[in-house]
């Protein structure tokens, strides 16, 4: 995907994965990008199901039988009442060990897209969000709409928020953003880097 967007750290219009490269900012890890299916259900469960993960998402993990009916609900697409969305999820893939070590989502409700993304613990800082994240940004990019690009997490995550700020975004008041499917009260707000024209 040639998506060009405005990357915060490089200071104008250029791809944000061109601007890691260049800066050897990581030395980008070998994934692959899977649409999610059903097949994942299992494998996403021993990865993400534990207090560790939740712990940062503010609540505590669901049970596995909750777990498969958000991941088929997650496949199905919006339902009929929500037909102005459209869903993007996809399973990240360390290709050189063959595991999945993370989920990457965004929900579109043009102009705005609310991108979210969780990873297994014992993938956390070795840059798979990050490139992952900036994937799903050239992705994003590639839409017909130019969208705005926005993201919530809980206060307690710094790591989450350290994550967006590398990636472009800035914080915002709740007064400055617009409607967000992803927020619950007392959220901080981020926007994200746009398209060049």
């Amino acid at each position: 995907m040639a998506g060009i967007g405005y990357c915060a750290r490089s200071g104008g219009p250029i791809s944000c994965i061109e601007y890691y490269i260049r800066n050897d900012y990581h030395m980008a890890p070998d994934l692959i990008y899977e649409p999610l299916s059903l097949s994942h259900t299992d494998e996403l469960a021993t990865l993400l199901l534990n207090e560790q993960v939740y712990r940062h998402l503010g609540g505590s993990p669901p049970s596995v039988e909750q777990h498969r009916v958000s991941i088929a609900h997650a496949v199905a697409g919006p339902p009929a009442d929500h037909s102005n969305e459209i869903w993007i999820n996809y399973v990240v893939r360390d290709a050189t060990v063959g595991h999945i070590v993370g989920r990457l989502e965004a929900t579109i409700h043009a102009p705005v897209a609310e991108v979210a993304f969780l990873y297994g613990p014992a993938y956390w800082g070795r840059g798979y969000a990050t490139w992952g994240l900036l994937w799903l940004h050239e992705l994003l990019f590639s839409h017909p709409t130019q969208l705005q690009l926005w993201a919530t997490t809980v206060p307690a995550n710094k790591s989450c928020q350290a994550l967006l700020r590398r990636c472009g975004y800035a914080p915002v008041a709740i007064a400055s953003a617009p409607h967000l499917l992803s927020y619950d009260p007392g959220d901080l707000i981020f926007r994200g880097p746009c398209a060049a024209a």
